[in-house]
């Protein structure tokens, strides 16, 4: 599983989400931490204060758009965590999945994409003649979803009475965190000497 990071657990819903956005936000959280720090430590005044905000922004953004998305798996249902949105499909009302350009999961109602599963790459491989020749490079986080779908037994697709239906919720919290850490960047930049 090179580049995809999924946490099996039998109780808790499996979750999925490329490795190299776990490796960009943690490498991009620790440098803008060191940039916190070295700000506040080098000028604790206001104008250092605001100016923290530059780094703390990246490192929110980061976080917003690379870590939070993910992909869960339930028992009964998939839920495709977005930064804006997150939709909740109970499995009996997938009807199926596109590949192509990302994870993008067709309901009856309309196909929804998962932001943080990207699809199906392509790669330079040389065949037995050795010539160069494209061909599929699969992922294993989406590879997990289909192979998830594939193996549903009766009792996880059933839903009695229709109980369970598509549900659509905003991420309010998190669009929050995102736009004050923009506002606070937008601060700090107007802080900085010119």
């Amino acid at each position: 599983m090179a580049s995809s990071e999924i946490d099996r657990n039998q109780t808790e819903p499996t979750i999925v989400r490329t490795t190299s956005s776990t490796v960009l936000f943690f490498t991009v959280a620790g440098l803008c931490a060191l940039g916190v720090i070295s700000i506040v430590i080098g000028d604790f005044t206001l104008r250092g204060l605001a100016a923290a905000g530059i780094p703390s922004a990246v490192g929110t953004l980061v976080y917003v758009f690379y870590r939070f998305p993910r992909v869960e798996l339930h028992r009964h249902q998939l839920v495709l965590v977005n930064p804006l949105q997150t939709v909740t499909i109970p499995w009996n009302h997938v009807d199926g999945f596109e590949t192509h350009f990302g994870l993008s999961v067709r309901t009856h109602e309309k196909t929804f994409s998962s932001w943080p599963l990207a699809g199906k790459g392509k790669k330079w491989e040389k065949d037995e003649h050795g010539m160069r020749r494209l061909v599929e490079d699969p992922s294993p986080a989406v590879d997990t979803v289909l192979d998830r779908c594939a193996g549903l037994s009766d009792e996880e697709l059933a839903n009695p009475g229709g109980k369970r239906t598509i549900d659509r919720r905003w991420n309010l919290g998190i669009i929050a965190a995102g736009v004050v850490a923009v506002a606070w960047a937008l601060v700090g930049l107007a802080a900085l000497p010119s």
